[in-house]
């Protein structure tokens, strides 16, 4: 049964090319497309976006058995029951932290995963190249091509907290302030612009005195920052870069330490990141790690993948997991 889930100078290592899962050859009774739903993701129509998404599986002759995500079951839990029942692909729809819910279910499986975008943000499909259109992303699904890709393991320690995956980027600080205050009744109303007016309501925010340790170095790298980032991915929508050497197959995590404080200083920054000068701004500095450790001078919220951690924290640490997960990707793709 193939499964589908449905729910709310560069070190990079270029890819090798896999071979693409072909759709079992069975009968019609067999060919079922297990599709776990959120309700709540995204802006639009939940019902016509059930009704799409099947329409697109029965064209390729596929028919579709729905789970509903609630409160009680979320995205990696009813993963986990489809893994348990025998599945040859596993797919989700939704917003980028129930992709990633789903995708720490498949941590060493062979599962490959394919994901039908449907959240505000959508940043993993904007990092993996995955299409919007909903026939397109069926199809790539179905035909598409084998990447694996690494995740990123996130630990609080003061208050010390119970450890997360992430695909794209953690931060401390001012990015995490921004996804506090853009929330889901913002988006709703606001989409895309509740992220815009949120990064300019928080730029009041005091920066803090990061001490940042990086594996195999004996000390610390001491910096007053607005945020510390750390980027498994590196780009925003629109193909905007803000970790230029990010990439999600090269097992390493790129550390992105924030100091713009002045308007002048953002608005240099912003530029920056238009023409692709990043690696050469003064307000923002880049290094490289397999495993890192952060520590704050005062407590600071904490977001992963655009999902906020219940409390404010003063230390945490990150590290890498390479070849995590295998993704379903057109053969476009830029990873």
């Amino acid at each position: 049964m193939i499964s589908t889930t449905i729910d709310p100078g560069s070190d990079r290592i270029a890819p090798q090319p896999m071979t693409s899962p072909q759709p079992p050859h069975r009968t019609s009774q067999d060919k079922c497309v297990t599709v776990i739903f959120n309700p709540v993701s995204g802006q639009g129509d939940p019902e016509e976006r059930k009704r799409r998404i099947s329409q697109a599986l029965a064209d390729h002759g596929y028919r579709c058995q729905e789970m509903i995500t609630t409160k009680e079951q979320g995205a990696r839990v009813l993963a986990e029951q489809a893994l348990r029942e025998g599945i040859d692909l596993l797919a989700v729809s939704g917003g980028d932290g129930t992709v990633v819910e789903t995708m720490s279910a498949l941590i060493g499986t062979s599962v490959p995963l394919a994901i039908f975008p449907a959240g505000t943000g959508n940043l993993l499909s904007v990092n993996l190249g995955l299409p919007r259109d909903v026939p397109l992303a069926v199809h790539a699904a179905l035909f598409g091509e084998r990447r694996k890709l690494d995740l990123a393991r996130i630990t609080p320690l003061d208050p010390a907290g119970e450890d997360r995956y992430f695909a794209i980027l953690a931060g401390a600080g001012y990015d995490a302030w921004v996804i506090h205050d853009a929330d889901r009744e913002a988006k709703n109303r606001l989409g895309m612009g509740a992220y815009l007016l949120s990064a300019l309501k928080n730029l009041r925010h005091r920066p803090v005195r990061a001490r940042i340790l990086l594996e195999g170095r004996s000390k610390p790298i001491r910096r007053r920052a607005k945020s510390v980032m750390v980027a498994n991915m590196g780009l925003l929508q629109g193909g905007l870069t803000v970790v230029p050497d990010a990439w999600p197959d090269d097992g390493h995590l790129d550390i992105a330490i924030l100091k713009a404080e002045t308007l002048n200083g953002w608005l240099h920054l912003a530029a920056s990141a238009v023409l692709r000068r990043l690696r050469q701004d003064p307000n923002v500095e880049y290094l490289k790690t397999r495993r890192v450790r952060v520590e704050l001078s005062r407590p600071q919220p904490l977001q992963y993948d655009g999902e906020e951690a219940t409390t404010e924290i003063r230390a945490f640490a990150v590290e890498v997991v390479p070849v995590a997960i295998e993704v379903m990707v057109p053969g476009n793709s830029p990873v």
